[in-house]
Formats: structure tokens, sequence, C-alpha cells
């Protein structure tokens, strides 16, 4: 997990150094504006998901890897050059460990963002995520607050990509209480119009 992550972070810094370098003649259109208007995303997340079970005087976790996984998004971008912006997403992702059942995670977040120039941008933010379909009782599980940060490389004025990590939360109580989190990268391609 740790390797898909570094791999992930230096394919963006290698891209973004390189990408930078080519544009250093040219501008995107406007360079007070990064980036703004509707955005849609199609992201791979490499989350670990971890279900913690516990309750009278038992305690006990397991973990595993969600590389099967693709999502999508939705939202609103305003990044302004050098000043403070914003994000906003509602976002499906189709979680599965190998051959298991896939699970429907849906999340919406919220982002404070800065772009140091119209190509480089920071966001960070939180986010409250809640599983809408998936096998047994998967949806009975109540939403739960997370965050996640981002760092984004503006190709063209209308096409970027995002690398970033994120922490999504849920629990249950019937007895015991049961608590599941997925965290890990997600790398994106957003298309803003």
């Amino acid at each position: 997990m740790k390797t898909k992550i570094l791999l992930a972070l230096a394919v963006t810094f290698l891209t973004s150094n390189s990408f930078a370098q080519n544009m250093s003649s040219t501008k995107i259109s406007d360079d007070s504006i990064s980036s703004k208007g509707f955005r849609m995303s199609i992201f791979k997340p490499l989350y670990e998901g971890e279900v913690k079970l516990s309750g009278f005087g038992v305690s006990q976790s397991d973990k595993k890897d969600l590389d099967n996984s693709i999502g999508f998004s939705i939202g609103y971008v305003s990044l302004p050059v050098r000043a403070l912006g914003w994000t906003v997403n509602a976002s499906y992702a189709d979680l599965k460990h190998q051959n298991d059942s896939s699970m429907g995670l849906g999340r919406v977040d919220g982002n404070l963002a800065y772009a140091f120039t119209s190509i480089l941008n920071l966001k960070g933010g939180l986010n409250v995520s809640k599983f809408v379909s998936g096998p047994g009782e998967a949806t009975s599980y109540d939403a739960g607050l997370g965050y996640q940060v981002s760092l984004g490389v503006q190709l063209t004025k209308n096409f970027g990509l995002d690398v970033g990590y994120a922490v999504m939360n849920q629990s249950k109580s019937s007895g015991f209480k049961i608590d599941v989190k997925e965290s890990g990268a997600e790398i994106a391609l957003n298309g803003t119009f």
C-alpha cells in the first residue's frame, strides 16, 4: 500500500514538473483563475478497509485492501490563483476486495483550497460518507465524518489531475459496536466546465 502511494505521488510530481516546464511560455487563459466551474471526475481509490468490533469486553479488527475499486464524482470548484478557494463534491465509489461482493460508498465533501499558480493547487476538507449499496446489512451503517487532502495539477483550463489521501468512517451499534474505516490514496482525472 505504501509503495502504491509513493508511486502515485512520484508520478504526479514528475508530471507536474515537466508540465510546468512545457507551459512556461503558454498561459492557461487567465492567470487569476486556476479552475472554476462544474467538475466531473473519475478516480481510482487505493483504499484499505478496516472493520473494528467492540463490546462486552471483546475487541477485534480486520483489514483488507480494497484494490478492485473505481469511483466518480460531480461538484463545483473555484480556485483563484494565490487566494483562498473552495470545492464541493458528491461522489460514489464501488469498493471491492478481490472476489468479494462490491459495496457502494457515497460521499459528500467540502474543501478549502489554495492555488499556488494556475497549474498547482492544494485542497483539504471534511467529508460525510455512507454505504449506499452492498450485501447484507451494509446500508444499515450510520454515516460518519472523515477528511481528505489533495494536490492538484491543472493540465489545461478544463482538465486536471489530483492525487490525494482520504479517510471515511461509518458505524453501527447492535449490541456490539462496529466501526468501519476506509482510508488511502486517490488518483483523479478532472474535467471542469
